[in-house]
């Protein structure tokens, strides 16, 4: 069985936020939600995530600003990403910061939970955290 993880959600829109948010906790995780930039670096700086979902298009600093500055801040902590957006230039912006999958906006719930469940996947072996095969 997987260990319920959890997640940081970065997203301006109060209501596609909650949504995550409600999905998520249904499956056990712990949530942290953030409505801009500045408040999901906050948010790391208490508590790394296991995993992130980010939204590309944000109204001042973006989606992509977020992820090189926490990636700058905690260099030597590999937190896989999946890049929320309706822009059809996701999947270039993904290569481009090697983000672990993207979702498209508006997405299917069992989407986001294989997603969440596939790059959580995790076990321990000889007190190394392991990627499952």
């Amino acid at each position: 069985m997987t260990a319920k993880k959890t997640i940081l959600v970065l997203d301006d829109d109060p209501s596609v936020r909650h949504m995550l948010q409600v999905l998520l906790e249904q499956d056990g995780h712990a949530v942290v939600a953030a409505g801009d930039v500045p408040s999901a670096l906050a948010q790391c700086a208490v508590q790394l995530p296991d995993l992130m979902v980010v939204d590309l298009m944000l109204p001042v600093e973006d989606g992509e600003m977020f992820i090189r500055e926490f990636r700058r801040r905690w260099r030597h902590c590999e937190v896989p990403v999946i890049l929320l957006s309706a822009s059809t230039a996701r999947n270039e912006i993904a290569r481009r910061l090697s983000v672990a999958a993207t979702l498209p906006k508006p997405f299917f719930a069992e989407d986001l939970r294989e997603l969440v469940t596939s790059l959580t996947r995790e076990r321990t072996r000889d007190g190394e955290t392991v990627a499952a095969s």
